[in-house]
């Protein structure tokens, strides 16, 4: 991990400095696309504040019973502190004035760092100038047009955050458990766990959630800072499997790779126990901690033209990207925000899940069924195939809901993706992407390709539901300040088909840089925008 977050913001310093050449494309609203590079970074985090973890603290864990119970009574005589035990891992968290204080409990190689975790920090890298907010059309957008009241109804739903605070979008719907402050005094609440909750059972009208009829566990792992650590971290995890949660979701993350929470994620996939975690505002290309792990479904986040936002983190461990930009949310005290982030973006992948293990019309699913599901039911996004900032692709939770229900058809374009010329070369590659986003397989179709006057058509194969198909052509790289303009658009031969919205995908791809204000993309229809409402941003 260190090296690859190196090497991501190393690789954009070397970008800069070469002169090499990125491209853009930019679409029309509420059409799937994206472009193949990124601009912008941060600076690389100090070792200091990514490996070292909390100061003066080590966690230890054991392989057997016999010296984990030796060593936590050999610590009750030591000058070193028991600050937490975490018996289903055999793990303890020790806490002690200087290193000294161990050398009677542990060998020099013993213990690991109590890493920090914390609520993703807000967005380093901007999003992209033209960047489309979601408002209240974040449901719309997933595709959730009926009435989901009952969604999700005897799903247990965990969440790890900073504890949720009264709001009525929430109700009384939400049962707690604090450990952050155990018996002790309590402590303000950070409003990053309401604007989670709301996102995943959410109920008035405005901050409305997909699976409302969910029960909702919040386990409070952070503080009114939004700061946790590793070991809380692993702690929340267990105390969610224990109490039945089916799934669970992480809006949080770090940069350092404890032992202790892969032994965490490993207890809840025995379990058959899914995780969901953000992946991280930063703009690297690799997600942070728990995103990162094999077995985690990680988030990215994309804006209401479906395309990557530029801050959300990156890499081959993304499964699946979701809204996350200028969503309305609860926020503590009755109030709302516009909420920002792959934190934002992980609850509706949350929710999205529970409302498929209840409405399918297969049944009830068990969680790793939903999965299944949902990663089969994406929306093609990017580059063909998966995508390092979309995963599989976007999110779309009527084709979830409805992926045993016959006599869907719906045949999209779904990307207009540019692939760069190879070095020495001139000529790059238009890859459009066609799938069928229905349940029927379609046959008699075309797709009319448009690069700036020319018009390529091309027949299309049968193609069965959920499967996609790939037309390449070549295409030269744009000069200067060029713009290729691009319209790709489907020719159905009388063929049903529920969603006409999709059959056309244009934009035009030009070389990154300053972005003239003519080729930015128009306001989507309907107003998505808070201003005048009095609602605050968050960006996390």
């Amino acid at each position: 991990m260190t090296r690859d977050i190196l090497k991501s913001v190393r690789s954009t310093e070397d970008r800069q400095d070469d002169g090499q050449r990125s491209y853009t494309q930019y679409d029309a609203p509420n059409l799937p696309s994206k472009s193949s590079d990124r601009r912008g970074g941060r600076r690389p985090l100090g070792l200091d504040e990514l490996f070292f973890g909390v100061p003066r603290e080590r966690i230890v864990r054991f392989d057997s019973e016999e010296d984990y119970r030796k060593f936590l009574n050999q610590l009750t005589n030591s000058r070193a502190r028991l600050l937490g035990r975490l018996d289903a891992l055999r793990a303890a968290r020790v806490g002690f004035n200087q290193f000294s204080d161990l050398d009677d409990l542990l060998d020099e190689d013993e213990g690991f760092p109590n890493f920090r975790v914390s609520i993703p920090e807000l967005p380093q890298v901007g999003a992209q100038p033209g960047a489309v907010g979601f408002g209240r059309d974040t449901l719309e957008w997933l595709g959730v047009s009926e009435e989901n009241a009952s969604w999700g109804k005897g799903v247990r739903i965990a969440m790890l955050d900073t504890g949720v605070g009264k709001h009525d979008s929430l109700g009384e719907r939400v049962r707690e458990i604090d450990l952050i402050t155990g018996d002790g005094p309590a402590i303000d609440l950070h409003g990053h766990g309401t604007a989670v909750a709301a996102l995943i059972i959410g109920d008035d009208g405005v901050s409305q959630g997909i699976a409302p009829a969910a029960e909702l566990l919040s386990i409070r792992i952070a503080d009114n800072n939004g700061s946790s650590n590793s070991f809380l971290l692993s702690e929340g995890i267990v105390r969610a499997v224990d109490e039945g949660a089916q799934v669970i979701n992480i809006s949080m993350g770090s940069y350092g790779d404890s032992p202790l929470v892969q032994d965490a994620i490993a207890y809840a996939a025995e379990r058959q126990v899914l995780i969901v975690a953000a992946a991280g505002n930063e703009g690297f290309s690799t997600p942070s901690y728990p995103a990162a792990y094999e077995s985690v479904i990680a988030v990215g986040a994309v804006d209401a033209t479906g395309q990557h936002l530029d801050f959300s983190n990156s890499g081959e461990a993304i499964d699946v990207a979701a809204p996350g930009f200028e969503i309305i949310s609860a926020w503590p005290g009755e109030e709302y925000t516009s909420f920002t982030g792959t934190s934002a973006a992980a609850p509706l992948v949350v929710g999205a899940l529970a409302a498929t293990i209840t409405e399918t019309q297969s049944g009830t699913l068990l969680p790793l069924q939903a999965a299944s599901v949902m990663q089969n039911n994406l929306n093609a996004a990017g580059a063909p195939g998966n995508d390092p900032y979309h995963g599989g692709g976007n999110l779309d939770v009527d084709r979830m809901i409805h992926a045993y229900t016959p006599g869907r058809f719906d045949l999209a374009v779904a990307s207009n993706w540019y692939e760069a010329p190879a070095d020495g070369e001139v000529v790059g590659t238009l890859q459009v992407t066609v799938q069928n986003q229905g349940t029927e397989a379609m046959a008699g179709t075309a797709l009319d390709i448009m690069i700036n006057n020319n018009i390529y058509p091309v027949t299309l194969p049968l193609l069965q539901g959920g499967s996609s198909h790939v037309v390449e052509l070549p295409i030269n790289e744009p000069t200067g300040s060029e713009a290729i303009a691009i319209r790709s658009a489907l020719n159905l031969n009388g063929n049903e088909d529920q969603d006409p919205g999709n059959n056309i995908l244009a934009g035009n791809v030009r070389l990154a840089g300053d972005i003239p204000p003519e080729a930015l993309p128009p306001a989507p229809e309907g107003d998505t925008s808070v201003e005048g409402l009095g609602i605050p941003s968050t960006d996390e």
